[in-house]
């Protein structure tokens, strides 16, 4: 006799596990879709990721709360482990049973090896070709899925290949996860002639501090993008003045214009007395023109020790491109302010020797780029000349350097899109897991037909 207490839980795991619960899920996920897709007419793409996929709630138009991406990411996790452990059963008894588990151990310690690139190189000690590359890639997934299979095979008989199918999926979705929240992903724009140790990312800002007063090393202090969409006061330790971002004076993606006479300007000091901001909608972040946004900031300093304004700047990445950084005086120092986009300092340099771009005969059209570069890498004590061109990246230290673009004005400026994306085999290794699956599925079900049409 059962338990009341039971009962409820019974239920509760028969909700959770049910064809229902999925339906409504896999519903949800395409309104999701739908709705994202809408939100990019007034806001980019990466914004879009941000407030409707890689979140638990979504805020549908600033106001309705809806279901986010890894809330139904998670309820489709849970539907299917639950599912999976109600309706399919271990079958394999004594020692069928121990070499089962035996060979999913193995298997599953494979497919971790294959993700975690145990058997990759990086480019600085081999160079191999684009397409060997990639079917290397898909026999070390293809095998880690094979032996998974003759594992489920062992362990569950006739259903091996649903079991290993959706264990495909479920490394799909937990790949998806790890990339949102580990990735990181920016470019290193080189021209030739130059060294370069620092990627940018186009999709986030940063306001720099500099104090260069030390000649041996700049002191760098950063105020992030999320900080100047706040607003308000901002306080640093080291620095003899406080920031004040204006209530809606940062600005996503800015076009700057001259500043007509008597024009009305919040700006008091700085190269902001001669242009103005007009704000631009969001770059959609996936047209062919590669625009990226512009952010641009009024940010007004306040020194700390007399209480006085230093004057209302505006900053601007473009402007910081453009004309280099703005100087602000104060504490008997010189300060460089510049808004930039988002820096992270690689442990290893690159070189430019020279940057070669080849068009098709007659037209404009893009042949083939590359880059010929110099590694340096001071900690390891290496010094390696690499050729990058497309489609043959760069793989060190974790990161992937792609041959992305190039600077269109001089054709002497490299753009290297650097990934560092240590769960990027993922995919490769759950479609092969999830193929292995559906054609191990598929001759199960065939030699269990043909036997029984031998034995009719």
């Amino acid at each position: 006799m059962t338990k009341p207490g039971e009962d409820v839980v019974d239920r509760i795991v028969a909700f959770l596990g049910s064809l229902r619960l999925t339906v409504v899920l896999l519903g949800l996920s395409i309104t999701l879709v739908f709705l994202g897709t809408i939100a990019q007419v007034n806001a980019g793409i990466w914004t879009v990721m941000d407030q409707y996929f890689r979140c638990w709630i979504a805020w549908i138009g600033g106001w309705f709360p809806f279901p986010g991406g890894r809330l139904l990411g998670a309820a489709l996790l849970v539907n299917l482990l639950i599912s999976h452990a109600m309706r399919i059963k271990v079958v394999a008894r004594g020692p069928r049973l121990a070499l089962g588990v035996a060979t999913l151990a193995l298997g599953l310690a494979l497919t971790w090896f294959v993700i975690s690139h145990v058997f990759d190189l990086d480019s600085t000690t081999r160079t191999i070709n684009p397409s060997q590359r990639v079917t290397i890639q898909l026999i070390q997934g293809g095998g880690a899925a094979a032996v998974l299979f003759v594992a489920c095979w062992l362990l569950f008989q006739r259903k091996a290949g649903i079991v290993l199918l959706h264990a495909g999926v479920v490394i799909l979705m937990l790949s998806e996860l790890f990339t949102s929240v580990l990735a990181e992903e920016g470019t290193m724009t080189i021209f030739e002639g130059q060294k370069v140790n620092f990627v940018e990312d186009s999709r986030t800002s940063e306001l720099a501090i500099i104090d260069a007063s030390d000649r041996a090393a700049d002191d760098v202090l950063i105020v992030p993008e999320s900080k100047l969409k706040e607003g308000g006061l901002i306080r640093l330790d080291g620095l003899p003045f406080d920031l004040e971002v204006p209530s809606g004076k940062f600005f996503k993606n800015a076009f700057l214009a001259p500043l007509r006479a008597g024009e009305p300007n919040p700006a008091t000091q700085g190269t902001g007395l001669q242009v103005k901001v007009e704000s631009r909608p969001e770059a959609a972040g996936v047209d062919s023109s590669g625009r990226v946004d512009l952010p641009a900031a009024y940010v007004t300093f306040t020194d700390r020790s007399s209480n006085s304004s230093l004057g209302t700047w505006l900053t601007s990445v473009h402007l910081s491109r453009e004309r280099g950084a703005q100087t602000i005086r104060a504490g008997g120092k010189e300060y460089q302010v510049s808004l930039r986009f988002k820096r992270t300092y690689k442990p290893y340099s690159i070189y430019l020797y020279s940057f070669k771009f080849e068009r098709y005969a007659g037209t404009s059209t893009p042949k083939d780029y590359s880059s010929n570069v110099r590694v340096e890498d001071p900690e390891r004590g290496i010094v390696q000349d690499v050729r990058i061109w497309m489609n043959n990246p760069l793989r060190y230290r974790g990161d992937t350097l792609y041959q992305s673009s190039f600077d269109a004005e001089t054709e002497k400026g490299t753009v290297l899109q650097v990934v560092d994306n240590a769960g990027w085999m993922a995919p490769y290794v759950a479609c092969m897991i999830v193929a292995v699956g559906l054609i191990g599925q598929f001759q199960l079900h065939l030699l269990e037909f043909l036997r029984k049409r031998r034995t009719s």
